[in-house]
């Protein structure tokens, strides 16, 4: 792994520590850019394999004005789908996940879909003109499964799943990800403020000693933030041979087995992978959790996530991993109510910019991010309102012409 420095970040960020302005929280307009341009063209984590592991489950995403459906079909592939009936649009697969038997049947009218994605059934067919029935199947999407995880991508092009985490290949290997299955209820947390909000503070570990006492007390002064090369995040901290006041992590620490198939170098440490522009991989001795934070409209955002681990019956494993959620979840509340405020605090007429420390260098490798995708978040006030799409066309533009000179 090949790490960036502190003066690198804030060089590629113009030299400046004062983060994105406000405005850019409080925009609707950047709000529809950015699920555009962002979200509609990245790839976005969807579930991992266990999730869905025979033919006929499925899991759904709805993000911006879009709805996707992951399937299994008769030869155990996945395929990802536009959720939406060739009709008259509705859904075909409801809920958040489930079971569709041999079909993926529209609840609407009927109208019906392989496992594939392709035109099953039309009742009362009749009544239509002729139709071509491969040209009506379900429109697909972009799928990849990286460690057993799950991604779609709804348009763009560029990078595989693979290629866009190279850097994270050789850790992230070590966990035998695609061999673990679902641990506990999924999770979800829907606010009103915008997304960036949220990753903001979910991209940084100063605020770990005051914000998160309990996670503090299990690593203590050796967590720390680095930014690699390619813009990905990684944070880690040790709870090797420390000594823990808080019970909870006394716990944990004493309950984790011996034996663990991970190499010494890792038994110990919480490690936290993000991964723009919002996916959070986090690994801990016992099992990991996957998370990701987008925009579901203007001040409307979601962090939603699920938890893995290996096949592991030992009481110990199964104690430690039941004390890890209860350290996490506390640590989430925590972030939460943290989000909130800091969110309101961008609202306020007080608030002028922030300024960015050598230890919030996850914050400055997502702005830049997302400053070289839409360029109009470098300007200090928000475009007249109604033009700030052209504006940052035009900014978008004078950067091709100034490096083709």
């Amino acid at each position: 792994m090949k790490f960036t420095t502190a003066e690198a970040l804030f060089n590629q960020a113009g030299g400046k520590r004062n983060g994105l302005p406000a405005w850019c929280y409080n925009n609707a307009e950047l709000t529809q850019l950015e699920m555009e341009q962002v979200f509609l063209q990245k790839w976005i984590w969807v579930g991992h394999v266990s999730d869905i592991p025979n033919a006929g489950d499925y899991q759904c995403l709805d993000i911006a004005n879009e709805r996707a459906v992951v399937v299994r079909d008769n030869n155990g592939n996945l395929g990802a789908f536009h959720n939406l009936c060739r009709h008259r649009g509705s859904r075909v697969a409801v809920g958040d996940r489930g079971h569709c038997g041999n079909a993926l049947i529209c609840p609407f009218h009927g109208w019906s879909y392989n496992l594939d994605g392709s035109l099953k059934n039309i009742p009362r067919s009749n009544a239509f003109p002729e139709i071509d029935k491969d040209k009506l199947g379900l429109k697909p999407l972009d799928c990849e499964v990286w460690h057993g995880l799950i991604f779609i991508r709804f348009g763009g092009e560029g990078k595989s799943v693979a290629e866009t985490y190279r850097e994270a290949e050789q850790e992230i290997g070590l966990y035998r990800i695609e061999d673990m299955q679902t641990y506990d209820e999924p999770w979800r947390f829907d606010f009103d403020l915008d997304w960036k909000s949220v990753v903001d503070i979910d991209n940084e570990g100063y605020h770990v000693p005051k914000g998160h006492p309990g996670l503090h007390d299990l690593t203590g002064p050796t967590y720390t933030d680095q930014v690699l090369e390619s813009g990905l995040g990684r944070s880690y901290g040790s709870f090797k041979n420390r000594q823990h006041k808080i019970p909870l992590n006394q716990n944990y620490v004493s309950s984790l087995p011996e034996s663990n198939y991970l190499p010494e170098s890792h038994r110990y440490l919480w490690i936290y992978w993000g991964m723009f522009p919002g996916i959070v991989i986090t690994l801990f001795p016992d099992m990991i959790e996957v998370y990701q934070v987008y925009p579901t409209g203007y001040q409307k955002s979601v962090m939603a996530g699920a938890c893995y681990a290996l096949p592991d019956e030992r009481k110990q494993m199964q104690k430690a991993r039941a004390l890890n959620r209860e350290i996490n979840m506390a640590v989430g509340n925590e972030d939460v109510q943290l989000i909130k405020w800091a969110a309101e605090g961008m609202r306020s007429s007080a608030f002028d910019e922030v300024l960015l420390s050598d230890l919030e260098l996850g914050i400055c490798s997502f702005q830049n991010q997302l400053r070289d995708l839409i360029p109009v978040v470098g300007l200090d006030q928000a475009p007249e309102s109604g033009n700030l799409k052209q504006v940052n066309q035009h900014l978008v533009d004078q950067r091709k012409l100034t490096s083709v000179a």
